[in-house]
């Protein structure tokens, strides 16, 4: 939620990527093998900073759409992603990482599984409990 934090640890989470690139053994993808990094980096800097993300209307993305968007559509649009964003900060670390691993990253349960340092089927249960908590928080689907 932050762009200057975010920009920190993009920039310690490539030098560190770099200075041990010779250790990169190739069980995983380079790109899950970088996004563990960046997810250590991210930790750290959360622990230290001790604050929550939160995510600002106007870095949600834009959706055309073939209906004509009227100011009551874009309120209840506005309200449904303030709701969302905050029930995500509501949700305990280690079921919202997964859970956004997978529903905004497209990660694969091995590869969540892999850059959270826990077995497969613990990431699929903590997605799982991340949704059905998310649910009701915010009620519906």
């Amino acid at each position: 939620g932050d762009v200057d934090d975010a920009a920190d640890v993009l920039q310690e989470a490539v030098y560190r990527a770099y200075k041990s690139r010779k250790r990169f053994r190739g069980d995983s993808s380079f790109s899950t093998w970088l996004y563990r990094i960046a997810i250590n980096v991210w930790k750290n800097q959360m622990k230290r900073t001790a604050h929550k993300v939160s995510m600002e209307m106007d870095q949600m993305p834009l959706i055309e759409s073939e209906t004509t968007l009227t100011p009551e559509k874009i309120l209840a649009g506005k309200q449904a992603f303030t709701d969302i964003s905050e029930a995500l900060n509501l949700l305990d670390e280690k079921y919202r990482a997964p859970f956004l691993l997978r529903q905004i990253d497209g990660f694969s349960y091995r590869e969540i599984a892999y850059v959270m340092e826990i077995d497969e089927n613990a990431a699929r249960v903590r997605v799982y409990r991340a949704r059905h908590a998310l649910r009701d928080m915010i009620g519906g689907e």
